[in-house]
C-alpha cells in the first residue's frame, strides 16, 4: 500500500476525533477524473458541523473512517479516461463531491473534472483553497436564485466572514448597493471591501438604518434572520445559509407573512463557475482574505477557531 497523511473521524464528536494517520493512497483514476496533489484544504463552517453532528447532507448517513473537507487545491498528477481539460502539472481549485465526502483533509484525492478549474495564477494555493465553497455559495445564491441585479440593494449581515467578506465584492462587482454588518474591530476592513454602509452591531442595531432591500444574504441565522424580514421590500428575496438551526422553519412561518421569497438551498460544486470567476481574482477584482493558515495535522485548532465565530475570512489546511 502507497501510504498519504490525511484527517479521520471514526466517530462524531468534538474535536478529539480528529485523527492525523496515514491512509491508502488513492492509485487508479476512474474515467472522468483527475487525481490532485492536494496543497492546501479549506476550512467551513459545514466541516466543524458535519464532524459534531449527523448532519443530512454530509454526515447524516457516514461510514467511517470518514474524511472531513471539500474545498482544495492543488495540481494535476494523474489523469483518468476521457480527460481532454486538464493535463498533468495543471493548477486546479474546487468544491470537490459536495455533500457527498469529499476527503479534501489528505494529501491526494480522485476528483471529477467538472467539479475544477484552473487555478487563478494570482492566488497562492493556500488562499484559492479558501475560495471554492463560499465564492460558489454567493454565486449561486445572489445571481442564480435571487437574481441580483445592478442598482438594486442587498443586505449582508457578518460581512467580514468566509462568506460575507466574498459577498459583498461579488455584489459590487455585479453594480449592487452594498448593506453589511460586522463588529468594532472589522468596520475598516469591511468598508474596504467596497461596503457602502457598514453598521457595527456592538454599537447599533440594524434594524434603524435598513429598509426595503431587495435582496438579503443571510449568513448568519437565528433572531438576524427573523428581523431581517422586517427590512426587505416586498417582493424581495431572502436567501438563507445552511448550517444554522431552524432556517427552514423561520423561513416558512415568516415569509408569506412579509410578501417575501424564501430560499435556504445548499451549494453545488461547479467548475465552469469557478472558472467564470477565476479572471475576477486575476485581476483584482476578487480578493480572498485568509486569518490563519494551519499544517493539516493541527486541523483540531482550525476547527476551534472556526467554532469560535470571529474568524476574519477564512481559515485554511497547509500540505506543504
Amino acid at each position: 500500500m502507497v501510504s498519504m497523511k490525511a484527517i479521520q473521524i471514526y466517530e462524531l464528536g468534538g474535536v478529539d476525533v480528529l485523527r492525523y494517520e496515514d491512509v491508502e493512497r488513492p492509485e487508479e483514476v476512474q474515467a472522468g477524473e483527475v487525481l490532485v496533489r492536494v496543497r492546501a484544504a479549506g476550512v467551513n463552517p459545514i466541516d466543524t458541523i458535519s464532524r459534531a453532528h449527523p448532519v443530512p447532507l454530509t454526515t447524516g448517513n457516514a461510514r467511517f473512517p470518514y474524511i472531513l473537507g471539500w474545498d482544495i487545491s492543488g495540481e494535476v498528477v494523474a489523469v483518468g479516461e476521457g480527460v481532454t481539460h486538464f493535463v498533468i502539472g495543471d493548477e486546479v481549485y474546487g468544491l470537490i463531491r459536495f455533500p457527498l465526502e469529499g476527503k479534501a483533509y489528505s494529501e491526494y484525492v480522485s476528483v471529477p473534472v467538472e467539479d475544477l478549474a484552473h487555478k487563478p495564477a494570482r492566488l497562492t494555493h493556500q488562499e484559492a483553497a479558501g475560495v471554492p465553497l463560499v465564492a460558489l455559495t454567493i454565486w449561486q445564491d445572489l445571481f442564480e436564485i435571487a437574481h441580483l441585479q445592478a442598482g438594486q440593494t442587498v443586505f449582508i449581515p457578518g460581512g467580514a466572514g468566509g462568506t460575507g467578506h466574498i459577498a459583498i465584492q461579488l455584489a459590487k462587482w455585479k453594480g449592487a448597493k452594498v448593506i453589511s454588518t460586522t463588529s468594532t474591530r472589522n468596520v475598516d476592513f469591511v468598508r474596504q471591501l467596497g461596503a457602502d454602509v457598514v453598521i457595527d452591531y456592538t454599537q447599533q442595531s440594524f434594524m434603524e438604518h435598513v429598509k426595503d432591500v431587495d435582496v438579503v444574504l443571510d449568513t448568519i441565522g437565528g433572531e438576524v434572520l427573523r428581523q431581517a424580514f422586517q427590512v426587505v421590500k416586498r417582493g424581495g428575496t431572502i436567501v438563507s445559509l445552511p448550517g444554522h438551526t431552524n432556517i427552514q422553519a423561520i423561513g416558512d412561518e415568516l415569509a408569506p407573512r412579509y410578501g417575501v421569497t424564501f430560499v435556504f438551498t445548499p451549494v453545488h460544486p461547479s467548475g465552469a463557475q469557478l472558472a467564470e470567476m477565476t479572471p475576477l481574482f486575476d485581476a483584482g477584482q476578487l480578493n480572498i482574505h485568509i486569518d490563519a493558515v494551519f499544517p493539516l495535522q493541527a486541523a483540531a485548532q482550525a476547527h476551534l477557531l472556526s467554532e469560535g465565530g470571529h474568524v476574519r475570512g477564512k481559515l485554511v489546511l497547509s500540505m506543504d
